[in-house]
């Protein structure tokens, strides 16, 4: 008996794991400069089935930290109608996002349509400091919804100063000591 339940338990698991999409999204570098345009690829694909109406996915991230840059979709496939992809750049991570793909179809669709990157999100790195992008699961009509996802990994990167203002930086506190000591002598 209890192996027949191991094995129904495996194949339920097994069968549930073949009709799963994925959704990812990478940066290009790991660290930028201030000033720095960073560029993120959202990727999906589908590993057995998955269909959908619509599919949605907001990005946020820590708006004191970067500025909005551009957004594109490639349609999932065909059939589907891209909507506009907005965005908010208030400062505060609640309020800033990115629209990274927005797109309905008027009969369901496998995600095995899908192009492998099907959208490009560019940032401008604005201060020093660490991002942390993620999915937004909270608002209503906006939040993720790709294939039957409700959650995705998201990335971090990191953000320094730029190096010739460190580096101008560097030169005028040195100034500032080599004056000083003049004024003494």
């Amino acid at each position: 008996m209890k192996r027949t339940l191991f094995v129904v338990v495996a194949l339920v698991a097994f069968a549930t794991a073949a009709s799963a999409a994925s959704l990812s999204v990478v940066s290009d570098k790991t660290t930028y400069n201030v000033g720095e345009t960073i560029t993120l690829t959202v990727t999906g694909d589908d590993t057995g089935g998955s269909t959908s109406y619509g599919i949605f996915g907001r990005l946020i991230y820590d708006g004191a930290l970067v500025n909005n840059g551009t957004r594109s979709q490639a349609a999932a496939g065909t059939g589907w109608v891209k909507g506009s992809l907005e965005q908010a750049d208030t400062g505060l991570l609640a309020g800033t996002f990115s629209e990274a793909f927005d797109q309905l179809t008027t009969t369901v669709q496998l995600a095995s349509a899908l192009p492998a990157a099907f959208s490009t999100v560019t940032l401008i790195a604005a201060s020093s400091g660490v991002v942390n992008v993620s999915w937004d699961t909270t608002s209503p009509g906006n939040q993720l919804a790709f294939f039957g996802l409700t959650s995705a990994p998201g990335v971090t990167f990191t953000i320094v100063p730029e190096p010739t203002a460190a580096a101008l930086l560097g030169l005028g506190l040195v100034g500032l000591t080599l004056s000083g000591r003049r004024r003494r002598a």
